[in-house]
């Protein structure tokens, strides 16, 4: 499947309450989505899912990482998960992701003979990008981000609430493929950034663009998760490892 640009959606993180493990509890139905964040792993019984040990370079699940789950999965004690509420960000247009590695040049007179250069790979990367849209001025998650360099002052009808200007870090979700036709899979990333700096035009003509500049923040534990979609009808739901 190679999705178009009308298939992938931005949407807003919003953390829930936790859900904790024990004795015959599972994940409920109708979380729309069905992302979560990982609290905790019991450190021996686990309920979550393992990885697969034919596969090699990976690992298990541990705290912190963001995963999709289906409804019925078993928790047992330790561990716990953060149901994650995705809202559609209306504004947006596009959104460009850029991933950029990095090396260091350890080139010596070793190499002169072969006339080429050597690179050490670092363990790090880089991500940034544009996201672009209109201003829309009933745009929650769009006051969320010009109050991180505009102080906002916001009247109801009934109240005047003033936020002053405070930097944080904004947590998305990205749908590169949407679907839920059983068999298929679904691609998403998770999409962590901190905002480096927004721009707002006034054309004579046209719309009036919203744009900003991002970073990706490694230390949210950004990554792209693929599923593939079960049938819950026929009883295809989580369980002990599976």
């Amino acid at each position: 499947m190679k999705p178009g640009g009308k298939d992938g959606r931005l949407y807003k993180i919003k953390e829930l309450t936790a859900i904790e493990g024990g004795s015959n509890v599972t994940l409920p139905a109708g979380h729309k989505f069905g992302f979560y964040k990982i609290k905790s792993v019991a450190p021996s019984g686990s309920s979550l899912p393992t990885p697969d040990s034919s596969k090699t370079g990976a690992r298990g699940i541990r705290a912190g990482d963001v995963v999709h789950l289906w409804p019925g999965q078993k928790l047992a004690n330790g561990d716990a998960v953060i149901p994650l509420e995705l809202t559609l960000i209306s504004f947006v247009s596009d959104v460009s992701n850029s991933r950029n590695g990095n090396k260091t040049d350890v080139t010596t007179q070793e190499n002169l003979e072969s006339g080429v250069r050597e690179y050490t790979v670092s363990p790090f990367t880089e991500g940034s990008g544009t996201i672009n849209g209109m201003v829309e001025t009933d745009s929650e998650a769009q006051k969320e981000l010009l109050n991180q360099f505009t102080l906002i002052a916001d009247d109801d009808g009934e109240h005047i609430t003033i936020y002053p200007a405070k930097q944080h870090k904004q947590d998305y979700m990205m749908s590169r493929r949407e679907t839920e036709v059983v068999g298929e899979t679904a691609m998403w990333e998770h999409f962590p950034v901190t905002v480096d700096s927004i721009t707002l035009d006034k054309p004579l003509d046209g719309a009036q663009n919203f744009n900003f500049n991002y970073s990706l923040d490694g230390g949210n534990n950004p990554g792209v998760i693929y599923y593939k979609v079960k049938d819950l009808t026929a009883g295809d739901l989580g369980g002990d490892g599976e």
